[in-house]
């Protein structure tokens, strides 16, 4: 039975009155006691529909219930419309979001002061019963608690979100019971709040032998100030939807990278290439260097945009992540005879996004532009503009194909909605949507005068303060001389890290395992600035085994750790070097990078 069915099947009128004293329920029995009906009360004054009761007790009844929340009962006074000589027994409770529920039921004007008592008994068992029926009656799970999470009551889809079908064997055990550890605190702080204010949460809930659950909550105290907080507890399981949306965008970076593919191959064959060209030595190894670097670019942006792991907030250089972009859709472009330009300020704010999610946002709107502009035949261009608004960075895609039919300019962010046919997904532009929302942002569709479409979006700013030009870290002496320890189980990255490191003028000692490792760590009289650790050294050991022992030797020694690593990282690897919170080189690098770094962990 719905909730609308259930209050009409009540003896007793039920009506709500919201916060601005406008009629929001009139059940049919109110209409009936009344004599008014639904259509004439909904949404109506307060006081049009209850003239009779402005100014009078009744009246303070409602403000008095408002205002502390505190059950009372009053009396609308005689010459009700429609019904003569009779007055209106009135219970008024508040409600979440301060709505007032008042429950009315004739009464006849002269009884007796024991027949009196027994009517405001019965009105307030009547509404009781109808809290009861409404909170068992609820198609989301429902808790009633304590403020110290004990569960009071749960109806049966709450029952079933604990994994419990004896409701009756809930009571009195916390909630707490099916919550992680590490996230009890969290609610219990959250509780306590809500004694006094609606609080909002996320969670997770587990039970044995299940997947955890991520639920999302609304918890608030139904309970007068002056009295033990009950709270209710309003869960929604969103597990399914957030598994569901993380299949579906995996799913689109797999289709987007079946067509980075060729477009890669093409990048990393001229680097390939590019030695065979030149007699001279010097010069053809410096070609060497700088194309090598360039394909470890190209890989490495690669492996982030592929690699699937949990969404980060972080400030985002807009400018580039477009520039990845667009080294990555290169070749696709050239093909297309599409022709990229970008206009971005040097000055321009960073944002807060997830930088993994906002390349594949400006990935999807530079694809459709090239698919747009391929579609008429004709070369074209696709322009990128970004500029700063007021507290966010505005992105424009534009391109120079045939527009947007206006009849579906609506639709184009509806997933599955697509005008390629068998060559397109619809999920795209409705995944880069979801994403962008995701991080505070907004994201919109128009069509440019004389042909062509923009994609726009905005990114609020990264609003982290800088910090002082006084707190700045002092630059390491000129000439100053580091003692670096290499740790590398590959000959020819050891001896090109050991040659890089020497050409900066530090003194260098480097091992190719992690025994070896540990015996020079043990001499004490050797001291090193800084470690260059590869994340993968044996089969039976890694980096982190190295970065452990120094920590568990409590001299500090594992501060000096820089990892290195020319794989991509798993999600292993990553909640590892997260843990560690040291810096990671990625090979290849180049001198600069090698200097920079060395330079900022010596200085610790």
């Amino acid at each position: 039975m719905d909730t609308r069915a259930l209050l009409d099947s009540l003896d007793v009128g039920v009506v709500a009155i919201a916060p601005d004293w406008k009629i929001v329920e009139w059940s049919a029995a109110a209409a009936r006691i009344m004599g008014l009906p639904v259509g004439r009360a909904l949404r109506r004054e307060c006081w049009d529909t209850f003239p009779q009761a402005k100014g009078t007790e009744t009246e303070r009844v409602l403000r008095q219930v408002l205002a502390d929340g505190r059950p009372r009962i009053a009396r609308l006074p005689r010459g009700v419309p429609g019904i003569p000589g009779l007055a209106v027994t009135v219970q008024v409770t508040r409600g979440p979001g301060n709505h007032l529920t008042m429950v009315l039921q004739p009464a006849p004007e002269h009884r007796r002061p024991q027949v009196w008592a027994g009517e405001l008994l019965n009105a307030v068992e009547a509404e009781r019963s109808l809290y009861i029926k409404l909170f068992h009656s609820l198609p989301t799970p429902t808790l009633l608690l304590g403020d110290n999470g004990a569960i009071l009551d749960a109806n049966a889809e709450g029952g079933m979100l604990l994994g419990v079908t004896d409701i009756a064997a809930l009571q009195r055990r916390s909630l707490g019971e099916w919550v992680p550890a590490l996230q009890r605190a969290r609610l219990a702080a959250r509780l306590r709040d809500a004694a006094v204010q609606r609080q909002d949460l996320q969670l997770d809930i587990e039970v044995a032998g299940e997947a955890a659950r991520e639920v999302k909550a609304v918890v608030v105290n139904l309970a007068a100030t002056a009295e033990p907080p009950k709270l209710l507890f309003l869960a929604v399981d969103v597990s399914r939807e957030v598994l569901l949306q993380r299949r579906l965008l995996q799913a689109d970076r797999l289709s987007q990278l079946g067509a980075l593919v060729s477009g890669v191959a093409h990048e990393l064959n001229n680097p390939l290439a590019a030695s065979a060209r030149t007699p001279d030595l010097k010069e053809s190894a410096g070609i060497i260097q700088a194309e090598a670097l360039r394909a470890g670019r190209i890989v490495g942006t690669l492996l982030d945009f592929a690699r699937q792991r949990p969404r980060v907030s972080a400030a985002v250089d807009l400018a580039e992540v477009v520039e990845q972009v667009l080294a990555l859709q290169r070749t696709a472009l050239k093909k297309a005879r599409v022709r990229s330009a970008v206009a971005m300020p040097d000055d321009l704010p960073a944002v807060i996004g997830d930088p993994q999610e906002l390349q594949q946002v400006v990935l999807n709107a530079v694809v459709n532009a090239r698919q747009a502009i391929e579609g008429t035949g004709r070369p074209g261009q696709v322009l990128i503009v970004g500029q700063r608004t007021d507290g966010y960075v505005l992105v424009t895609v534009e391109d120079t194909g045939a527009g947007v039919p206006p009849e579906i300019l609506d639709r184009v962010f509806e997933p599955f909605f697509t005008t390629k046919g068998d060559a397109g997904t619809g999920l795209g532009l409705a995944i880069s949507f979801g994403l962008v929302r995701g991080m505070g942002g907004r994201m919109w569709m128009q069509n440019v005068e004389g042909g062509g479409a923009r994609l726009a979006f905005e990114l609020p700013l990264d609003t982290t303060q800088a910090p002082a030009a006084g707190a700045a870290p002092q630059p390491l002496a000129s000439g100053r001389r580091l003692a670096v320890l290499v740790v590398e189980d590959e000959d020819n990255v050891r001896r090109g890290m050991v040659l890089l490191a020497k050409r900066l003028g530090h003194d260098v000692i480097s091992v190719d395992n992690f025994a070896e490792a540990r015996h020079r760590l043990k001499q004490s009289a050797e001291r090193y600035d800084v470690f260059l650790v590869d994340v993968h050294l044996d089969d039976a050991h890694t980096g982190f085994d190295l970065f452990e022992q120094l920590r568990m030797e409590g001299r500090g020694r594992e501060r000096r750790i820089v990892f290195t690593t020319g794989d991509s990282i798993s999600a292993h690897t990553r909640d590892e070097l997260q843990r560690s919170e040291r810096p990671v080189l990625r090979k290849p690098f180049s001198l600069q990078d090698l200097s920079e770094i060395l330079e900022r962990v010596a200085r610790g």
